[in-house]
């Protein structure tokens, strides 16, 4: 095929694709795949037909084979990076990523894309380097600010975070995020806050602005540091209800999924341990103390942080071929009673391992793996699973006053909130039992009160040394990209124990629906 055939078969297959003539349009690009010049691009767009068509294995097949094209477009590699992102190749979208031709990249926009992918998959230290390069090369958009602005905050610079997200509302007065991170990265005074600022913002916008939520809850945050809790319930409140308005929950339908996971158990599980690191799973609820705890384990000579890993809801929908969100759906656990547990395993940890940089162990960090504690036992016989537990009325709250980017959808009415803490309670008794001794449940208010000697019963229970030391977690180094970034810069404190009282009129209707004998939320 000459330069000038290439050229009209890939403009053909354009055409095929924008009209929705999908199978011609694979052809075209099947031939254009054995093209050295086209191959990258080619494999792209076949990668992205396998996905649409829900063919997720082929789909990831044809994007690693996309990534080992030779190929020096950086507009063609940020698209591969994307799509590597996508399909949870996390490691090969980094690799990639850090290739010369993208590092090299002239181009502002292509810094900040790339720069921003890794940012969204919890590598911000990868990603400061592209938003540094893209504003050092003329980028000056209120989102690149915004990207600064948040790999600074995960680095620990609050200074520079501060001026990033300055210089975000500086060219967007209503970027509502910026607001937001701006409320969460100091306490507020009555000498230095936001409040006017934020009050003016919300009062010219109409109610129904998508971005109306974040505005609320800075403002609730802020006010809420000056004790004026009155108007910042009112605050808190008026943001719930707006993002409540935004997000899809059905609480039958999380019924049905919680009980289709009580029907798992270590029947047929794989007990064949692979060498090398082994995961530690730290879970539970969303602000429950799970970052402290990674934190505080991070000071361990034998244990890696990786961080909020999502790879094993990737690894089982690519057992199951299976398209979607990483998160459990029925569908999904219908497909995953015919997965092989050990293939599942294999998958899992030959898509982290690397992140345990020489260590005995790493941590998974992500709480919602508290839903596929079951497959993640049954898949990984050398996993152990820490489980925080912590006091449902200050967990309830928490969750609450948090606003998630996409996630947690029943975390803005309290009379949901209240129903899944009922249901991931009980489903942490069903895995307690289900897996006896594999789950450590550790106490938050214990973590925050003594936290060295909460260090050693985990440590004893991961077969490691005590080491003394390790509750010093103000002065460590290292990127934390959470919801937790700016607390875990801080020395551990007690300050959130019981912090739900300071609105316990308001929260009444969380209280009644947890019932008076709840006990701490997930406890087994």
């Amino acid at each position: 095929m000459t330069a000038d055939d290439a050229l009209a078969t890939w403009q053909a297959a354009e055409t095929f694709r924008s009209r929705g003539q999908l199978p011609e349009a694979g052809a075209a690009y099947t031939r254009l795949a054995a093209h050295a010049d086209w191959q990258a691009p080619a494999r792209l767009r076949l990668a992205q037909l396998a996905l649409a068509r829900g063919d997720l294995r082929e789909g990831v097949a044809q994007a690693l084979l996309a990534r080992d094209a030779d190929e020096s477009d950086p507009v063609v590699l940020e698209a591969i990076v994307e799509l590597l992102c996508q399909v949870g190749e996390l490691e090969a979208a980094l690799s990639l990523a850090q290739s010369p031709a993208l590092a090299n990249a002239p181009d502002p926009a292509v810094q900040m894309g790339v720069g921003q992918r890794l940012q969204d998959q919890s590598f911000p230290a990868e990603a400061r380097f592209f938003l540094k390069r893209a504003r050092a090369l003329g980028g000056d958009s209120p989102g690149l600010h915004y990207q600064l602005g948040l790999s600074a905050l995960y680095a620990g610079d609050h200074d520079e975070a501060n001026t990033a997200f300055e210089a975000c509302l500086a060219r967007q007065p209503l970027h509502a995020a910026a607001h937001r991170q701006l409320a969460k990265l100091r306490r507020a005074t009555p000498e230095a806050n936001h409040v006017a600022r934020l009050r003016a913002a919300i009062a010219s916008v109409p109610a129904d602005y998508p971005d109306a939520p974040p505005l609320h809850y800075a403002l609730f945050k802020e006010l809420d540091d000056l004790g004026d809790t009155e108007a910042a319930w009112a605050a808190l409140e008026a943001g719930m209800q707006s993002r409540r308005r935004q997000v899809s929950f059905d609480p039958a339908q999380e019924q049905a999924v919680f009980d289709r996971l009580m029907l798992v158990d270590g029947q047929g599980a794989n007990t064949q341990a692979q060498e090398g690191p082994a995961p530690v799973f730290i879970l539970g609820q969303p602000r429950s103390g799970t970052t402290l705890l990674e934190r505080i384990l991070a000071g361990a000579d034998d244990v890696a942080d990786a961080g909020e890993l999502r790879d094993f809801g990737f690894q089982v929908r690519w057992c199951a071929n299976t398209m979607g969100r990483p998160g459990p759906d029925l569908a999904l656990l219908e497909a995953a009673e015919k997965i092989d547990p050990a293939e599942l395993g294999q998958r899992y940890l030959g898509h982290t391992q690397w992140q345990a940089r020489g260590k005995r162990l790493y941590t998974d960090k992500l709480p919602a793996n508290f839903l596929w504690l079951g497959h993640i036992a049954r898949a990984l016989p050398q996993a152990r699973f820490l489980h925080l537990v912590r006091d449902p009325m200050d967990v309830g709250f928490s969750n609450l006053k948090e606003l998630f980017a996409d996630a947690y959808p029943h975390s803005y009415d309290q009379v949901e909130m209240a129903g899944h803490l009922r249901r991931y309670q009980a489903l942490m008794a069903h895995w307690h039992a289900a897996f006896p001794g594999r789950i450590l449940d550790v106490a938050y208010d214990a973590l925050v009160t003594d936290p060295e000697a909460t260090a050693r019963r985990v440590l004893d229970f991961l077969g490691l040394p005590a080491q003394a030391g390790l509750a010093d977690i103000a002065g460590r180094q290292g990127a934390v990209a959470t919801a937790s970034a700016v607390q875990l810069r801080e020395p551990v404190h007690r300050r959130f124990v019981g912090q739900w009282r300071r609105y316990e009129r308001h929260l009444q209707p969380l209280q009644d629906a947890l019932g008076a004998g709840s006990g701490p939320a997930g406890a087994g």
